[in-house]
């Protein structure tokens, strides 16, 4: 055989392998679900349905990303990424506007929820002169009292579009009136917009519905019972009871996941007239069951139980073009341990969010499946054992081969 030619057939081998290796690592998962191509590579969240993870195991171990070759692909979950938060701006209304005084400009602002501030953002319409201010703070807006003094005013940024923002920053204070003066004695007064704080808070969840629930009510010696029945073993994360009567009511709930003949308990709450009674919890099954302690009152007319979850996602880098599935439905699978998990720093908050296709029967699994059945796995893996040890001995002739040509030169 000349050399050529066996490299050829050392190729395919490889090649074959590779493919039957690709193949026998996804035939054990039951349930796949395709991912639309995308125009431009980069990383991903994609979203995990109620239909998806209703066929993984509770902790998501056997959720697989595969690209068109059958290979896996990294990915990390919604734990790994940081608490997404969303920035919000509260103004402080003026409480006096600004005043030419014999020390200098003022400016006072009402702190109307006392909140404990340590960093106010001042609104001036631009200016590229030297000032400084000092802060004072009053409950009563009479007697003032000194928090920072001499804090310096920057320069408007020359693309800031007629005004800028300046950070002050001082020991925190709550105190219900700020005021800002600044030293510009004989010299013209600056001009000062608006005044506030920038608060952080958690971007509010967003859930999927559970479509298929079966609910029925029984009231017994004080007790109202509800059951909720799904028709697959669904995540659940939120379920909002909409009651009717009576008018004003106060209730003990527990939730309870009923699983065959176990019974275990998952949350606890209470539900009051007059806000909006979700239950928050996480629990993974196809039965929930209700408990309202009634007391010695009516029981309550609830008209609509709906069932939600969360939104779950994975991210993961996805090259533009290309064919990719997700995989689950093994309930063997361990966890996967990706060094993706690494590289969360360089991750941004604002990832383009995507959708599966449909939950179906992986094939891979099907034909597995009537390879068992026919007991042929011995002969598969021989099979590859064999042209592992073909591989090896081609390339150990070409090695062999070489080493006499460099001899005889």
């Amino acid at each position: 055989m000349r050399r050529s030619q066996k490299i050829k057939a050392g190729l395919f081998l490889t090649g074959l392998f590779l493919e039957l290796f690709a193949a026998s690592a996804q035939n054990t998962f039951k349930y796949a679900a395709a991912i639309p191509k995308i125009d431009s590579a980069g990383f991903y969240k994609i979203s995990l349905a109620p239909a998806l993870i209703a066929k993984s195991n509770a902790d998501f171990s056997d959720i697989r990303l595969i690209d068109q070759k059958g290979h896996f692909v990294p990915y990390i979950t919604a734990d790994n990424l940081p608490q997404p938060v969303n920035e919000k701006f509260i103004v402080f209304p003026p409480a006096i506007a600004a005043l030419k005084t014999d020390t200098g400009t003022s400016f006072i602002v009402e702190n109307t929820g006392n909140l404990p501030v340590n960093m106010l953002w001042v609104k001036l319409r631009n200016t590229a002169v030297k000032r400084s201010v000092s802060i004072s703070g009053s409950d009563d807006g009479k007697r003032w009292f000194a928090i920072e003094e001499e804090v310096p005013l920057q320069d408007a940024d020359l693309n800031s579009g007629g005004s800028y923002l300046q950070s002050l920053s001082f020991p925190a204070s709550n105190y219900h009136y700020l005021k800002l003066l600044v030293n510009d004695k004989h010299k013209a007064p600056l001009k000062f917009l608006e005044a506030g704080i920038y608060t952080e808070q958690s971007v509010t969840k967003s859930y999927f519905l559970i479509p298929g629930v079966r609910v029925t009510q029984q009231d017994s010696n004080k007790v109202t019972y509800i059951y909720i029945r799904l028709n697959d073993k669904y995540l659940v994360n939120k379920i909002n009871l909409e009651i009717t009567a009576p008018k004003y009511y106060k209730r003990d709930i527990a939730v309870y996941q009923i699983d065959g003949q176990s019974r275990s308990l998952v949350s606890s709450a209470e539900l009051y007239s007059g806000k909006s009674n979700n239950l928050l919890f996480a629990a993974k099954g196809d039965e929930l069951e209700l408990e309202v302690d009634n007391g010695d009152n009516l029981p309550l007319t609830v008209k609509n139980v709906a069932v939600f979850q969360a939104d779950q996602f994975i991210v993961s880098y996805l090259d533009a073009g290309q064919s990719y599935q997700l995989l689950t439905g093994d309930a063997k699978a361990t966890a996967p341990d990706y060094d993706l998990k690494f590289f969360i720093d360089s991750l941004h908050q604002r990832i383009p969010e995507m959708s599966t296709a449909a939950v179906l029967k992986n094939t891979a699994f099907q034909i597995n499946a009537t390879v068992v059945k026919k007991d042929n796995s011995l002969i598969l893996w021989v099979s590859i054992a064999a042209a592992l040890l073909l591989l090896s001995l081609l390339t150990w002739k070409m090695v062999a081969e070489v080493n006499n040509k460099t001899g005889r030169v």
